[in-house]
């Protein structure tokens, strides 16, 4: 199923009504979910449902979804990578959903849970339009905003909207930057990398669109760009 459209027109639905959906449509959910591509096939991801969640950002939603690993590198990424792909089944499914940080199972309790993804029918449509996205200056965040595939990162959801990060042309490759947060907001925001993982599941779905190649080299280095940390290459 191509998702590449519902980058244009998802949004992050926080109403929703309290009918539940059916095992038939929990099953077809688990199976999207199998049909969907990994950022690193070989770092393994967990996730199970829940019906009720505490936290800070606490929804009232049907159906919780619990994201979890096993304590390893590059699982948030992972699970940012391919739970975005959830998020965009679901718009095409009319079905809403939101990315929910600081939020716990209660009846399970998991050191390992990376994330939280709320979803179920809503009280309000789980589409906008395009001028609705609450976004930086796609000039902000690249030096290349005619690229097909950066502007569909520009509208990738992340935490607290803060879009922590940047794209950079640079000969035949992108070079991918993860900001670096300083306190006070380090302490509270701890999914930057689920962040990068959802705007490389964006990435990685306009190259499908534009009949680009999609290669993804992770890094981890000192940048000379102020403020960021080299997260990858693109090519």
């Amino acid at each position: 199923m191509d998702l590449f459209d519902s980058i244009n027109r998802r949004k992050s639905c926080r109403n929703y009504t309290g009918q539940p959906f059916g095992k038939e449509q929990l099953e077809e959910i688990r199976e999207a979910i199998n049909g969907f591509e990994l950022l690193y096939p070989d770092v393994p991801l967990e996730y199970r449902l829940a019906a009720k969640t505490k936290g800070i950002f606490k929804v009232q939603a049907p159906h919780y979804l619990i994201v979890s690993g096993q304590g390893k590198a590059q699982e948030a990424e992972n699970a940012g990578f391919l739970f975005q792909q959830l998020i965009l089944w679901f718009d095409a499914h009319d079905i809403g959903s939101v990315w929910l940080g600081k939020t716990k199972d209660i009846e399970a309790t998991n050191d390992n849970d990376i994330i939280v993804i709320a979803f179920g029918q809503t009280s309000e449509s789980v589409h906008r339009s395009e001028n609705e996205f609450k976004r930086k200056a796609i000039n902000e965040i690249t030096n290349a905003p005619e690229n097909p595939c950066i502007q569909a990162v520009h509208l990738a959801p992340s935490g607290m909207n803060l879009q922590p990060w940047y794209l950079e042309e640079s000969g035949d490759k992108v070079l991918l930057y993860k900001q670096s947060l300083k306190p006070p907001l380090s302490l509270v925001y701890k999914k930057t990398e689920v962040d990068m993982g959802i705007a490389l599941c964006h990435y990685a779905l306009a190259c499908k669109r534009f009949d680009k190649s999609f290669i993804f080299n992770r890094k981890d280095e000192e940048a000379g760009k102020k403020g960021y940390r080299l997260f990858g290459e693109l090519g």
